[in-house]
């Protein structure tokens, strides 16, 4: 709340971390210099609106040995990011200081990887309420927020177990927006991108299982029954496993040519 009158300021800075760590106020870059500052603005839009008390942040910056002199250079590094903040006008206390750490100020500052989630969570309940192209549209936003990979600047090994989740979010997010695609018909556009999508993550069943559909209702029954057996040989010799109940069903109902099996997206309407 705004200290003077009690109402809600304006959120002024924009932090990105679905990409290269940046803040933007008022279309002005903030300028953020050296990895230990990003680091600290990583770790903090992490968990928006939640404190981040000192030892844990420690150990996020600098692991199981920080240096002696560690909390105060994360004191030096909180500070530096409020002076760059000032000098673009945006307002100091989008960081603040809390009784055992530190958090960002959500009335001041949004952060893209929070919009992303609320975007997939509403776009969930868009498909359970049968509004699948509102769906997509929302999906699409959300996904157009990724500028690269998660804290693509970031080299804290730590922080990159976080960025690691964060790009799980991502694929599942690309795996149920190429659902719906599927579902209104657009499946030469999915077919294009599932082929690069696999050859980057050739262990996921369920880019295999969109594939074989868009492939089959397309009409290219064949290729589709090709996957299968792409799918397959990749997870045995990979893995040591057989494709599970989903893509085997999948396979059954294109030998079959089952229109009500293949007329849905394989798990969509559980997300």
């Amino acid at each position: 709340m705004d200290r003077q009158n009690g109402r809600p300021p304006v959120v002024g800075v924009q932090i990105r971390i679905l990409g290269p760590i940046s803040m933007i106020s008022q279309n002005v870059p903030v300028p953020l210099a050296g990895q230990r500052q990003l680091r600290v603005l990583t770790a903090l839009a992490l968990v928006s609106g939640r404190t981040v008390n000192t030892p844990e942040l420690i150990a996020q910056l600098w692991g199981e040995h920080p240096p002696r002199t560690a909390p105060g250079q994360l004191q030096t590094s909180v500070w530096m990011i409020r002076r760059a903040l000032a000098s673009v006008g945006a307002p100091q206390e989008t960081v603040l200081s809390t009784a055992s750490g530190y958090q960002l100020d959500p009335a001041y500052c949004e952060i893209d990887s929070d919009i992303f989630r609320r975007n997939v969570a509403t776009a969930k309940k868009l498909v359970r309420a049968d509004l699948k192209e509102e769906a997509l549209d929302l999906l699409r936003d959300a996904l157009a927020l990724w500028r690269g990979p998660a804290l693509a600047t970031i080299s804290s090994s730590a922080l990159q177990t976080r960025a690691a989740r964060l790009e799980e979010e991502r694929v599942a997010a690309l795996q149920q927006r190429i659902g719906l695609e599927i579902t209104l018909g657009q499946y030469e556009e999915a077919i294009v991108e599932l082929t690069d999508l696999i050859v980057l993550h050739p262990l996921r069943e369920e880019l295999y299982a969109h594939l074989m559909q868009a492939l089959y209702l397309s009409g290219r029954q064949a290729d589709a029954l090709a996957v299968f057996r792409r799918a397959r040989s990749t997870l045995t010799d990979e893995l040591g496993i057989y494709p599970g109940p989903r893509l085997t069903t999948l396979e059954r109902a294109i030998l079959r040519q089952d229109a009500d099996m293949l007329s849905a997206v394989p798990g969509l309407a559980r997300r």
